[in-house]
C-alpha cells in the first residue's frame, strides 16, 4: 500500500533554492531587516543615554527614530520585491480592493497620522484634549497615538490610552500646549451674588500674582514667540478676572493665571487656598523649566 503524502526528499527541498533571483531576495531581505533593527537598537540606546528620561526631547526623538525605521524599511522591501510585487497587482486587482475594504480602519488611521503631521495639530510632550479623552502625548505612531491620561483636577491618572489616529479625520482636537511649556489657565471661582463681588476679586487677583510671581516673567517670552509663529498675536499674560452670571444668585469669577504646563493644579490650590483662606498645602511649586 501506498503511503498517502510523500516525503520531501532533500534534492526536492534542494530545488527551491535554484532560483538565483528569489535567493537573492531573500537574502537582501533579511540583510536589510537585521541593519535597521540593529541601527534602530543602538539609536535608541544612545538616546536613552544621552538624555534623561522625563526629557520631552527624548519622547520626540524615540518616537522619531521607530517612525523612520518603519519608512525605511517598508521602502527597502519595495525596491527589493518592486518586479514581483507589479506583477502581483497587475492578476490580484479584485483581491487589492477586498483588502482596501478590509483594512479602511487602518488606511483611516494613516490618513489620521498624516493629517497630524501636515497641520501641525500636537506634538510628543504636548497636552491634549480628544473627544472624551485628555491626556499628555507621549508617543504619535503611524496608527495610533499614545497619551498618558490626565483627569479631574489636573492630576494623571497613571494610565495610558492608545487613541486611535482615524480619531483626528472625525473629532476636533483641542492642543492645550499652543504655548510650549506654559498656558494660560482659566479657573472658575462661583460666588453668592450677595458677597462684596469688589473684595473677591481683589483677593483672587492678589492670590494668583502671587502664584505666579515666580515665572511670570519667563511665560512672555516664549509665550509671545510662539503665538506670532502661529501668526497670531499674543495675549496679555497677568492674571485677570472676568465675571460670567449662573443664575440670579450666582456669579462665576473667571480668574485667567498663566502656569506651567504641569503644574496647572498646583497653581490652581494655591489660589483657591488663598481666596478661601485655607492654610497653605505643604507642597510647594518646582522651579519653572529654563
Amino acid at each position: 500500500m501506498e503511503p498517502l503524502f510523500e516525503p520531501l526528499v532533500p534534492s526536492q527541498f534542494a530545488d527551491l533554492f535554484q532560483d538565483t533571483e528569489l535567493l537573492s531576495h531573500l537574502i537582501a531581505t533579511l540583510v536589510l531587516l537585521v541593519s535597521v533593527l540593529a541601527i534602530r537598537y543602538v539609536a535608541l540606546r544612545f538616546i536613552r543615554r544621552a538624555l534623561p528620561s522625563n526629557d520631552k526631547l527624548r519622547l520626540r526623538w524615540s518616537s522619531q527614530i521607530r517612525g523612520l525605521s518603519y519608512a525605511i524599511l517598508a521602502f527597502g522591501l519595495l525596491t527589493i520585491w518592486a518586479a514581483e510585487l507589479q506583477t502581483l497587482a497587475v492578476s490580484f486587482v479584485v483581491l487589492a480592493m477586498a483588502i482596501v475594504w478590509a483594512t479602511k480602519e487602518t488606511i483611516a488611521c494613516i490618513q489620521g497620522a498624516v493629517y497630524r503631521v501636515s497641520a501641525n495639530a500636537f506634538e510628543v510632550g504636548d497636552r491634549i484634549a480628544l473627544s472624551s479623552v485628555r491626556g499628555d502625548v507621549i508617543d504619535a505612531g503611524l496608527l495610533s497615538t499614545l497619551v498618558l491620561e490626565v483627569g479631574q483636577g489636573h492630576q494623571r491618572t497613571g494610565r495610558t490610552i492608545s487613541i486611535p489616529n482615524s480619531m483626528l479625520m472625525t473629532e476636533p482636537v483641542l492642543n492645550e500646549s499652543l504655548a510650549g511649556e506654559y498656558m494660560l489657565h482659566l479657573m472658575t471661582i462661583p460666588v453668592d451674588r450677595s458677597e462684596d463681588l469688589a473684595a473677591m476679586e481683589r483677593k483672587a487677583l492678589a492670590a494668583a500674582r502671587e502664584a505666579c510671581a515666580e515665572f511670570i516673567d519667563d511665560v512672555r517670552r516664549p509665550m509671545a514667540a510662539r503665538y506670532r509663529r502661529h501668526g497670531l498675536i499674543p495675549p496679555v499674560v497677568d492674571p485677570r478676572v472676568t465675571y460670567q452670571f449662573v443664575d440670579k444668585n450666582t456669579v462665576n469669577i473667571l480668574l485667567r493665571i498663566p502656569t506651567p504646563s504641569r503644574l496647572e493644579r498646583q497653581v490652581e490650590q494655591r489660589v483657591l487656598r488663598a481666596v478661601l483662606d485655607v492654610p497653605k498645602d505643604r507642597d510647594t511649586l518646582p522651579p519653572p523649566a529654563q
